[in-house]
């Protein structure tokens, strides 16, 4: 009687993975789609500011102006994205990029953009994504069961690797031949198909259910404040403010080391050797949500996550006191092999432990502390880079004779120093997670009950 029981519940669960499974292809397809244009606009542009001014705090300036207005918008942003239906805040925030993408392509056809229509457009571009971001991570823990999370954060980063990988390459060459102006033009075609797989995604899963509530926000509760929330569940379960913290760190040394690598490598060697490191890169990045992909669903995600974070961090170590192309490749390959596979592990554990109808006002709040922060630490980086660093280990520097013979003198090796910091940081705030609570986390928090019910 008990196993015809288990056969006919792990039946129906076949069924149900299997019908929710086209709707989460569909989103995530619609995504990578979108996140095609995207990937190349980030590099051409990336490239486009800094030949243009020769300076890497211009460079971060750019960067953060697409990162900093999402904090202020974003505790606004969960609460509606929670409240109203995910799929149409996530179909009008891609149509409003591709109108502001529009505006961007006129002032390139009349040879008239410049830095301060960048700042203009990356503010634009941080105010939507303050609402899709939070939309796209709850409407995935939405449509998959708690088991699948962890292969659906690998899959989710197969298509940013593979993006990561290519377009570094696909765009130095596109600029060759079509130029900025057909960059803009891929992108604006790229947001609005994806925003069809994504309609598609949804409008499938409500036929399939029959309950369009499945992909709406949960109405029954009245919808309290974003910080309000956030502050009842971190003080419910204190460890996950301590994986925030953790994060939100984290996070910030690698979002310099990944903004600061394209100027520490343009100092010494061109575009396209640049391209080729990148798209080394891609690769490792591939390969660790590939292997995430098809380990299934894995015991102790923080420890896996914490393992590889220490492993991150000494590849960053390892780029700032090398200037060797070669070791260059090396080193970043293996940072974005086990740097996706531990933000995969990361999200994972997020997507567990909050239940999905609070899920847009809290990942919310946790984006605008990892926002805040890189913002931080990216204009600190920039700054730093140009006004201390750099002329530090410049000829007759201040850190000529002490660190210059360890890690070199002249251009980018400023950059380089930081890098070192960074990635010493970053191996410290790993050990401190394995020597506390943190590293038992998935033990002692449990999983949220229910976290993909209607």
């Amino acid at each position: 009687m008990n196993t015809a029981n288990e056969l006919e519940k792990e039946t129906y669960q076949s069924a149900s993975l299997t019908m929710m499974g086209r709707p989460f292809y569909l989103l995530w397809c619609g995504e990578t789609v979108a996140l095609i244009g995207a990937s190349l606009m980030e590099f051409a542009l990336g490239v486009w500011v800094y030949q243009k001014t020769g300076s890497a705090l211009d460079f971060s300036g750019v960067l953060v102006a697409a990162i900093l207005p999402a904090v202020f918008i974003m505790p606004i942003a969960g609460g509606i994205v929670d409240r109203f239906d995910r799929r149409y805040v996530m179909v009008a925030a891609d149509l409003t990029a591709v109108a502001l993408l529009l505006m961007l392509a006129w002032f390139l056809w009349h040879n008239s953009l410049d830095i301060e229509h960048l700042y203009v457009f990356n503010v634009a571009m941080s105010l939507i994504a303050a609402f899709r971001t939070p939309a796209y991570t709850a409407s995935v823990s939405k449509l998959l069961p708690k088991e699948k999370y962890t292969q659906a954060s690998g899959l989710m980063g197969v298509s940013s690797n593979v993006l990561s990988m290519f377009a570094p390459l696909v765009a130095g060459s596109l600029m060759a031949v079509i130029g900025l102006q057909g960059i803009v033009f891929i992108d604006i075609t790229a947001f609005a198909m994806g925003s069809i797989l994504i309609l598609n995604a949804f409008f499938y899963t409500g036929r399939a259910s029959g309950n369009i509530g499945k992909i709406r926000a949960d109405d029954t509760e009245a919808v309290s404040g974003s910080v309000a929330l956030a502050l009842v569940f971190f003080k419910k379960e204190p460890l996950m403010l301590w994986l925030l913290v953790y994060t939100v760190l984290q996070q910030g040394f690698v979002t310099l080391a990944s903004t600061m690598i394209m100027p520490l490598v343009l100092s010494h060697y061109s575009e396209n050797d640049l391209g080729v490191i990148l798209t080394v890169g891609g690769v490792g990045g591939l390969i660790g949500s590939i292997l995430l992909t098809v380990m299934g669903e894995l015991k102790r995600l923080m420890l896996w996550a914490l393992a590889a974070d220490v492993i991150l961090a000494l590849c960053i170590l390892l780029v700032g006191v090398n200037t060797s192309f070669n070791l260059y490749c090396v080193s970043v390959f293996t940072a974005l092999l086990v740097g996706g596979f531990a933000q995969g592990c990361n999200h994972s554990l997020w997507m567990r432990k909050i239940p999905n109808k609070f899920q847009g006002r809290i990942f919310s709040i946790i984006n605008v502390a990892a926002l805040l922060t890189i913002s931080i630490v990216v204009m600190a980086g920039g700054f730093s880079a140009d006004q201390i660093f750099e002329p530090a280990l410049s000829e007759g520097g201040l850190l000529e004779q002490t660190l210059g013979p360890w890690i070199g003198t002249g251009k980018g090796r400023g950059i380089g120093l930081m890098f070192v910091i960074s990635g010493f940081i970053g191996v410290l705030i790993s050990l401190v997670g394995f020597l506390t609570r943190l590293r038992r986390l998935d033990l002692i928090v449990p999983d949220a009950p229910g976290s993909n019910e209607s």
